[in-house]
């Protein structure tokens, strides 16, 4: 299936769209990690592979061990994302965000290549987008980058300072 096959993220983003935040964090993390594993590579590169033989593959595997890898794959994806949604000077912004149902959305967001700058296959970035699309759904644009931007800096807050050399 080709990268930019809309209607195949959105078939994809509709059957995400009915997990809760929590079941999509982990099927995150089984993506991250089922491209690590023999076949993975071809897998992710598909918007909604079977993914289902790699749930068990790591030794670490469960639902904690996937939640902490999604997680963290959502942090480093977010900020992109939340650059570009929470650019209010952004034309373009404005078209894809507005009148589109979550998985239209989700599948605009993973098409516009933003999700692809970081690296992230199709598998990947139709997860992080539904996320984001429910996110923007359940609340105005100018909230979610509120929020968003409060947990940041939380986030960067609460980091260890970087040594310094003496």
């Amino acid at each position: 299936m080709p990268d930019n096959d809309y209607a195949a993220a959105v078939e994809a983003a509709e059957k995400l769209k009915k997990l809760d935040d929590d079941t999509l964090i982990e099927e995150l993390g089984i993506r991250v990690e089922a491209e690590k594993q023999p076949g993975g590579k071809e897998l992710v590169r598909n918007y909604d592979g079977n993914f289902d033989d790699f749930s068990d593959f790591s030794p670490e595997a469960g639902p904690g061990f996937f939640r902490d890898v999604g997680r963290a794959t959502l942090i480093r994806l977010e900020d992109d994302l939340m650059k570009f949604i929470c650019s209010k000077d952004d034309a373009d912004r404005n078209k894809l965000l507005s009148g589109k149902s979550i998985p239209e959305l989700a599948a605009t967001l993973a098409l516009t290549g933003l999700v692809a700058l970081v690296a992230a296959p199709p598998a990947w970035a139709i997860v992080v987008t539904t996320i984001v699309a429910r996110r923007i759904t359940l609340a105005t644009v100018d909230s979610l980058c509120g929020e968003y931007a409060k947990r940041k800096s939380a986030r960067t807050q609460s980091s260890p300072a970087p040594p310094t050399n003496p």
